[in-house]
């Protein structure tokens, strides 16, 4: 992890109260890791740090993936303690994984305070959920690694209690970019119950997608 990716983490964890969310949208896009605790706000259901992409990464991914080299994999990593070795099969993408994971898992686990945290990668060609939906669980992390990304409807473009209830060709109100960091708050969620960010996968058209998914976990 860069220096600079050390003093957001720390920023964070000495953050004091949640920012202030805009009335009534349900939606935060923000653009320092700090903000990112806007997810706690009771009216707040997605979350999105904007990031840029690491190119070089991608770029690995990309090789990989059209030679049916890599796959997806499912860990549980102790939060606090580095992200240990991954199946990951070019050194080009272990190096920058494990530190894209391992801020990743830093971040997550600072917000959340969990001490275990499941983590998942997925190596997709076509929409894992390409309907509207809402998540029974608390708050999970999505980040795109490559292709297209997580879209979201906010408050105001979801007339109906259940999602189910949309057309699945609803425009989304957002969509977020290769390396956003993207906090999903579900039903479980304390004082959430009944709502949740509503979101759907990407249709990638036959183009790979490599998409990272955090989720907290207790005893």
């Amino acid at each position: 992890m860069s220096g600079t990716d050390t003093a957001l983490v720390d920023a964070l964890a000495a953050s004091p109260s949640p920012i202030q969310a805009p009335a009534d949208s349900g939606v935060r896009v923000v653009d320092a890791l700090v903000d990112v605790v806007a997810i706690f706000e009771p009216q707040v259901q997605v979350c999105v740090y904007r990031r840029p992409p690491l190119v070089c990464l991608q770029a690995a991914l990309a090789q990989q993936i059209q030679a049916s080299a890599l796959t997806g994999f499912r860990r549980v990593v102790d939060a606090g303690r580095p992200v240990p070795a991954l199946p990951l099969p070019d050194a080009a993408i272990a190096a920058g994984a494990a530190q894209e994971l391992g801020f990743l898992v830093e971040v997550f686990g600072e917000l959340l305070g969990c001490p275990r945290i499941g983590l998942r990668l997925e190596v997709l060609d076509r929409a894992m959920c390409p309907r509207w939906h809402r998540d029974h669980n608390g708050i999970r992390l999505l980040c795109t690694w490559l292709g297209p990304c997580t879209q979201w409807l906010d408050d105001a473009a979801s007339p109906v209690t259940h999602p189910a209830q949309l057309p699945a060709d609803a425009p989304p109100s957002g969509r977020a970019a290769p390396f956003d960091l993207v906090l999903l708050k579900g039903g479980l969620w304390q004082g959430n119950a009944g709502r949740g960010a509503i979101h759907r996968s990407p249709d990638p058209a036959g183009a790979a997608r490599c998409l990272l998914a955090l989720d907290a976990l207790w005893d």
